[in-house]
């Protein structure tokens, strides 16, 4: 069978663009070409360079082919033209029978004879307007809704995100299947006790840390940590750093306002985008993971920190329990006093601590990426199978 993912959404920049939607259809892609099953893939990426890189880490996968587009990426008014302009004919050039858009958007002139199938990562354009621009949220609320309708089957990364989409959008829940994004390989690198170390040392956090991971931006609820980490220094008379790792993303000035009202300044690092291999030592190095966001489609960063042994702290809302599961420590991310508390508890709490470090090879095989490839591929059959089926039926009907 022949299939296309459209990944022009995939970043290797040192930007918050290569956050979580490009990390999924990253991990896709290299879980994709280690067992591609008995299919041929075109992938469409921004430019010679992410072929260069995607190549780096696959090695040489016979069976799928990238094909370089050109846009600049503080430009995605581009990239959009090109997705509804151009790709439905290189679709039909290829004669392509499903195609795979990772992030969202449909094209809206698919060619008659592909399938489509298209993952949703979150609703927070529905449930949270606020924390989007203005341009976010009319570029979701006109594409992502129609993209849902007309979709063949829809990929949902957690079972919360299929919920939303059941009750906000109005999807059949048979067209939509959960499939978790994975945890990159290299988690199960062994980091030792010496890199740690040296790795604090290096960046002045000796006395420990309490780490937050992702892009900087309204719906991860900042603003609400850095409160319980005040109340956790003032009243627990805790001593670690605070280390805010993540790109700027938008609407982002109040956090470093907030920062410096609070007294907080010389107590909280602002390290910005980090590597994907610096990320791993920053996770390890960790003495906890706070992640209370208001919102997440699946909350990866809560997963990828518990396969490193590091006890977390996060939201009881939306995807993240599903993250979590029963390793982490769930809080209303609207209450810092109770946020505050779990961070304590996590921190002076000798079993639970030792219990992550013991499950932490489970999460990473529950979250791996062979199951993630396996699920999709089969949303991929099911799909071209139900849009042959469904065209087969009109034109018998129209026969008649």
């Amino acid at each position: 069978m022949r299939i296309a993912i459209n990944a022009q959404l995939l970043s290797y920049s040192d930007t918050y663009r290569n956050g979580g939607i490009s990390r999924y259809i990253r991990h896709l892609l290299n879980a994709i070409a280690r067992q591609p099953g008995q299919h041929e893939y075109t992938v469409f990426v921004n430019g010679e360079e992410t072929v260069s890189r995607l190549r780096q880490e696959q090695g040489q996968a016979a069976q799928v082919a990238y094909i370089p587009v050109h846009w600049p990426e503080n430009r995605p008014a581009s990239r959009v033209l090109w997705e509804q302009r151009d790709l439905p004919a290189l679709l039909r050039e290829r004669r392509i029978e499903v195609f795979h858009s990772p992030a969202n958007v449909l094209p809206e002139m698919l060619p008659r004879e592909c399938a489509s199938v298209v993952t949703l990562h979150d609703l927070a354009f529905l449930l949270y307007p606020e924390v989007l621009t203005r341009a976010k949220r009319v570029y979701h609320r006109i594409f992502t809704t129609r993209s849902l309708r007309r979709a063949t089957a829809i990929i949902a990364v957690s079972n919360s995100t299929k919920e939303d989409a059941v009750k906000l959008v109005g999807i059949a829940p048979g067209r939509i299947q959960t499939v978790y994004t994975c945890i990159d390989e290299r988690f199960s690198n062994v980091i030792t006790t010496e890199e740690k170390q040296t790795f604090c040392r290096e960046h002045g956090l000796d006395g420990g840390y309490l780490l937050y991971l992702g892009t900087l931006e309204p719906r991860k609820n900042i603003l609400t940590l850095l409160e319980a980490y005040r109340e956790l220094r003032e009243v627990y008379s805790r001593k670690e750093k605070l280390a805010l790792v993540g790109g700027k993303g938008w609407l982002y000035d109040d956090i470093f306002a907030k920062a410096q009202r609070l007294g907080l300044v010389s107590e909280v690092l602002f390290p910005g985008y980090v590597s994907n291999e610096e990320q791993l030592l920053w996770y390890h190095g960790a003495s906890a993971f706070a992640y209370p966001s208001l919102y997440e489609g699946f909350g990866l960063p809560v997963a990828e920190s518990l396969a490193c042994g590091v006890p977390v702290v996060t939201s009881n809302v939306s995807s993240l329990p599903e993250a979590g599961g029963d390793s982490a420590l769930m809080v209303d991310p609207l209450d810092s006093h109770a946020l505050a508390a779990a961070l304590q508890r996590v921190l002076t709490d000798t079993r639970l601590r030792q219990r992550c470090v013991e499950l932490a090879p489970t999460v990473f095989r529950r979250f791996s990426a062979q199951v993630m490839a396996r699920q999709t591929i089969a949303v991929y059959e099911k799909a071209a199978a139900l849009h042959r089926a469904r065209r087969q039926k009109r034109e018998t009907t129209r026969a008649r």
